[in-house]
């Protein structure tokens, strides 16, 4: 996806239906820097689905974002930045379909996982804070203009994750899960804090990887070297 940062998008081969957005809690879309929004809107390819045409974010009119469906359903936010955002380091694009800046996160309890984020990466915690987030409001049956709670948690300069307080719907017993994102890789400099992964499996002599305990399941994988 990008040589700097250093990204790459691993696809798997899943026979699962199509999801909903943000029926289960977890990972629920990734957000993708791009240069011109309205260039990639009037020349979407075919393989993926408009959920929400190009449209500026309630809290800054210098984000735009368009939200689409990838082949497999996967959620996609396809975003614009055209000027400094208080409060936000966020990155530039470099090509017209750039980095994934922001992985999206449907959580149970936002205050919970704030809190558990904040541990986790040594950042300070963020204040949830309301914004309109169209798609899981319309999944949910909301008016699009209802405010959700959300908290952007610092990953890296111009890197975040977003988390989302999840709305509790029925769920089918036993159902197979679906396609959609499944886990995300972060690469750090020193193994994460104590009591908050298993123990590390070895990948090579010099790297080990942890497989995070996290709040709601979401899954990530913490690759760091090991000396």
């Amino acid at each position: 996806m990008s040589q700097e940062p250093y990204q790459t998008l691993t696809f798997i081969e899943w026979d699962g239906d199509v999801p909903t957005p943000f029926a289960a809690p977890g990972w629920a879309a990734m957000e993708v820097l791009v240069k011109d929004l309205d260039a990639l809107f009037a020349d979407l390819p075919p393989a993926f689905s408009l959920l929400n045409p190009p449209a500026a974010l309630s809290f800054s009119e210098h984000i735009r974002a368009m939200q689409v469906a990838g082949p497999a359903g996967e959620l996609i936010y396809f975003t614009e930045v055209s000027g400094e955002v208080p409060g936000f380091t966020l990155p530039t694009a470099t090509q017209q379909v750039n980095q994934c800046f922001v992985m999206i996160n449907a959580v149970t309890a936002i205050q919970t996982s704030i809190d558990f984020y904040a541990r986790l990466l040594g950042c300070a915690a963020p204040s949830a804070m309301p914004a309109r987030v169209s798609i899981l409001s319309r999944s949910n049956g909301l008016d699009e203009d209802h405010r959700h709670a959300i908290a952007p948690i610092a990953l890296s300069p111009g890197q975040l994750f977003e988390l989302d307080q999840w709305i509790e719907r029925p769920a089918a017993v036993g159902q197979h899960p679906p396609c959609g994102w499944h886990s995300l890789s972060i690469r750090r400099n020193t193994p994460p804090p104590e009591g908050m992964a298993t123990a590390p499996a070895v990948i090579t002599e010099h790297l080990h990887c942890y497989d995070i305990a996290t709040p709601d399941g979401e899954r990530i994988l913490w690759l760091c070297p090991h000396h």
